[in-house]
């Protein structure tokens, strides 16, 4: 029999970055999230990081939950760091990695190892930084994992994520269900389209799944979410947090993201009318976001 780690390996071994599935990859929400965080619609969330804390390149980062590898690219080619040790539970994604720095020609810059960051054990004071891009939240095993990188890093060192913290499982409030159902009925069908099937059927109905169908699907997907801040601060000093949103429109866009066509203005105002709605929610405490970045350095 299959096991979870078997099952969540050969998930993530898949590129699932491709095409517009999630509101995450849309250049409009791209440019609110780059404001949200760093003021310019133009400057994406890692450089801001760069900008804002690094005064030179670290000489060693450890990437964890690395997938394909884009960010350990990004780390070198942006000024990031010298050197990064990236792991990943997924041999196909490392392989896929691993083959994407070789033709970058950063493969003496850039090592990987397939390695569980569940059960990880780090060397103490080894890294200038520790990076997480969006895989904290399939993390079950938090308190191990925020330990050993506390303990990995050198006195100074720093620790960032940009991370889904939003409800574990992706069980959405019932409140929050009937709002986004709602907006998505209302939607005109052409913004329906079910790109995950790509079968001509739309998305009629935003039902939430069981906790059992999560499982099923990814053992590992937002787990424990919901918690991870509150285990991140009992090893660490928050210096940094910047909510960026995701309330509805993470599960209202899912599947109908790529619907939205970045040049027409119609779209652009339709997405731009719910982003506002999300954030005017969220000011005063009716939504949560449900997605942050986060540096850190730890406790004493």
């Amino acid at each position: 029999m299959i096991t979870d780690n078997e099952k969540v390996s050969e998930w993530w071994a898949t590129d699932r970055s491709k095409g517009m599935h999630s509101w995450l990859q849309h250049p409009f929400s791209r440019s609110t999230i780059n404001t949200r965080i760093s003021g310019d619609p133009d400057l994406s969330t890692v450089v801001w990081f760069k900008n804002k804390f690094l005064a030179k390149p670290s000489e060693h980062c450890l990437a964890l939950g690395c997938g394909h590898g884009v960010f350990d690219r990004q780390a070198i080619e942006f000024g990031l760091a010298r050197h990064v040790h990236a792991v990943d539970i997924s041999k196909g994604a490392i392989e896929s990695a691993r083959q994407a720095a070789s033709d970058a020609g950063l493969a003496t810059q850039i090592d990987y190892e397939v390695s569980d960051i569940n059960k990880i054990s780090l060397p103490a004071s080894t890294y200038d930084l520790v990076v997480a891009m969006s895989s904290i939240h399939h993390v079950a095993e938090l308190e191990n994992l925020f330990a050993q990188c506390a303990r990995t890093l050198k006195p100074g060192g720093l620790f960032f994520m940009d991370e889904y913290v939003g409800p574990s499982r992706f069980q959405t409030p019932p409140e929050l269900r009937i709002l986004i159902d709602g907006l998505l009925k209302m939607m005109p069908p052409r913004y329906r389209r079910n790109l995950f099937t790509n079968d001509g059927a739309t998305k009629d109905e935003y039902i939430v799944p069981t906790v059992e169908q999560m499982i099923a699907g990814d053992p590992s997907e937002a787990v424990r979410s919901a918690e991870i801040m509150t285990v991140l601060r009992k090893h660490f000093e928050v210096i940094e947090y910047k909510p960026y949103g995701g309330g509805i429109q993470h599960q209202l866009f899912s599947g109908i993201m790529g619907n939205f066509d970045p040049d027409s203005a119609t779209d652009l105002k339709f997405l731009k009318a719910i982003s506002d709605l999300e954030l005017s929610l969220e000011n005063i405490g009716a939504v949560h976001s449900e997605f942050a970045v986060a540096v850190a350095r730890p406790l004493p």
